[in-house]
């Protein structure tokens, strides 16, 4: 009985001890829901305090905290279209001069999650990815799948006439060259993925726009010349009675022309890296033996025939463009 008189007790201090902080709490819901403009004062505050520390880490979520709850608040037209956007770039050209590519991706991205066609995340995104991993050696495709899709969103806004903020200089800006290294980026990628069909169009897209690149009439003579020795690999696998029976059988013929369709290609290809090329170099020199060997295979009538082709590529070649890719600015 006793036992049961203490129980009764302890539940009943237990009561009394829990039924003083029910109204508490509810009267301060109710306190912060009757004084919403001391809780934006206090959301404003807390981010003012980490921002005058130079706490980043804080003062940005802070601000985010603070415009989710205050989307129409006192100071939200500041944070969000002043504050953020400056410190969202301060943070992304940190992250470029330390080169850290996933920090750039991430700053980048939500960015581009307010602005989808901010050029000048999208642009300098395109060349970084490129200059600090695709086009070192050896190259480092980790992020090829971002470089290939930042690009090409470049592309489309720089095709339709927009130009980087980031040149504040306007008479550094070319269209076609600054065009023509973004295709090429492109193709470097589709020829990493083994897709060389597509890497063919590419280059070829990017020497349209900027004859001058060597870089793009090099590639195109190389994988044509891949595609070269494996059509002759396949011809050569025919029985030498269907390579030289008169007429050929179709699937012999079909052979042949490819092989030589890319031969002519080669050809065409490297002349024109040759031409473009102003000095004499190992590469220039291996690149014109085989022209030379190719050359007299499908031209046995005019062994003379390549230097007139090279002669008038050469005489073609439009002045070398100054204005390339190295004149943005650090800051988006």
């Amino acid at each position: 009985m006793r036992r049961s008189v203490m129980m009764v007790a302890a539940l009943a201090l237990m009561m009394a001890l829990h039924v003083p902080f029910a109204p508490a709490q509810t009267e301060q819901t109710a306190a912060a829901a009757q004084d919403p403009k001391q809780a934006e004062a206090d959301a404003y505050k807390a981010w003012y305090d980490a921002n005058a520390a130079k706490d980043l880490s804080k003062a940005i979520p802070l601000a985010k905290e603070y415009l989710e709850k205050f989307p129409n608040g006192q100071y939200a037209g500041y944070l969000r279209d002043k504050w953020l956007p400056q410190t969202q770039g301060y943070l992304f050209s940190e992250a470029r001069k330390a080169k850290n590519t996933a920090e750039m991706i991430t700053i980048g991205r939500q960015a581009l999650e307010k602005d989808p066609e901010n050029l000048d995340y999208l642009y300098l995104l395109a060349i970084d990815l490129r200059t600090n991993e695709i086009s070192t050696n050896p190259p480092n495709y980790a992020h090829a799948g971002e470089a290939a899709e930042f690009t090409e969103r470049a592309i489309k806004l720089i095709e339709g006439g927009k130009v980087p903020g980031v040149f504040a200089d306007k008479s550094k800006w070319n269209q076609n060259a600054q065009l023509a290294y973004l295709y090429q980026t492109l193709a470097i990628v589709a020829e990493q993925k083994k897709d060389s069909d597509k890497a063919l169009q590419l280059y070829m897209k990017a020497s349209s726009l900027d004859g001058t690149n060597v870089v793009n009439y090099f590639a195109c003579g190389r994988l044509h010349q891949e595609k070269y020795l494996s059509a002759v690999q396949k011809y050569q696998a025919f029985p030498e009675a269907d390579r030289t029976a008169d007429p050929a059988k179709p699937e012999v013929k079909a052979a042949l022309d490819e092989a030589n369709k890319h031969a002519d290609m080669v050809i065409d290809c490297w002349a024109r890296f040759v031409a473009m090329s102003p000095n004499k170099t190992q590469v220039r020199d291996q690149v014109e033996k085989v022209i030379t060997d190719l050359y007299k295979y499908r031209h046995p009538e005019s062994p003379d025939g390549l230097q007139k082709l090279i002669d008038q590529y050469r005489s073609s070649t439009p002045a070398t463009s100054t204005t390339g890719t190295s004149s943005p600015s650090t800051k988006p």
